[in-house]
Formats: C-alpha cells, structure tokens, sequence
C-alpha cells in the first residue's frame, strides 16, 4: 500500500502543478496574442507605406528618365527604336525588381504573422491539453 499511496501523492503533485502552470500560462498566451495581433496591425500600414513610396519612386524615376530617352532619340535617330527599346526593358525590369522586393518584404511580415498565431495556437493547445489531462486525472 505504501508504493501506491506514493504513486498518489506524485500523481497529485504533477496535476497540481499542471494546473498552476496552465493558470500562469494562460495570461501569458493571451499577452502574446494580443501582441502578435497588435504587431501585425502595426506592420500593415508600414509594408503599405512601403510599397507606395516604391511606387512613387519608380513612377519619379521613369519620369526623370523620359527626357533623356528624348534627347538620345533626337540625336541618334538611326538608333532611336534600339536606344528606346532598350530603356523600356531597363524601366520594367527596374520596376519589376522592385515590385518583387516589395512582396518579398510583404510576403516575409505575413509569413512571420502566421508563424507566430501558429505559434500562439500551439501553446493554447498544450495548455488546453495540460488542463484537460489534469482535469481527467482529477476526475479519474
């Protein structure tokens, strides 16, 4: 009987430390949801800035090379349709790399958001499990 009544009060003290845990964990759990909520909100308008600036960027850069497209064509006018051709292809290429690093950087927030809800999800899980198997020992 001794090695059983042992068992018992170890079994006790695991479920009672468990459940302590599980309450302290859980305000924690909440606090890093709310964070990690409040963290992608607040992303969301930089990435958007972000973007628009590159926006603004390239809409200014190809305005400010237009001129001097104009004045290559004027002067080498045999060469006008390679010149041009060629500063087009430059102009969307500059602008397409630019549009994948803004995705990328877009991509890499929205990765990094999910990775943490399933981060938090994770640990609402273990703690809902801890509470479960103490509430089933408790009541076993």
């Amino acid at each position: 009987m001794g090695f059983k009544e042992t068992l018992r009060k170890w079994f006790g003290t695991a479920k009672e430390t468990a459940s302590d845990l599980s309450e302290k964990a859980q305000p924690h759990v909440e606090k890093a949801v709310q964070a990690t909520k409040e963290a992608a909100e607040k992303a969301q308008p930089h990435v958007e800035k972000a973007m628009e600036k590159a926006k603004e960027t390239a809409s200014d850069l190809a305005e400010k090379a237009q001129p001097h497209l104009e004045k290559t064509k004027e002067k080498v006018s045999e060469m006008a349709a390679g010149v041009k051709e060629s500063a087009e292809e430059a102009k969307q290429a500059a602008g397409e790399k630019l549009d994948r690093q803004v995705n990328a950087a877009k991509e890499a927030a929205e990765k990094a958001q999910a990775a943490a809800e399933k981060a938090i999800e994770a640990a609402k899980e273990a703690t809902e499990k801890a509470v479960d198997a103490v509430t089933e020992e408790d009541s076993g």
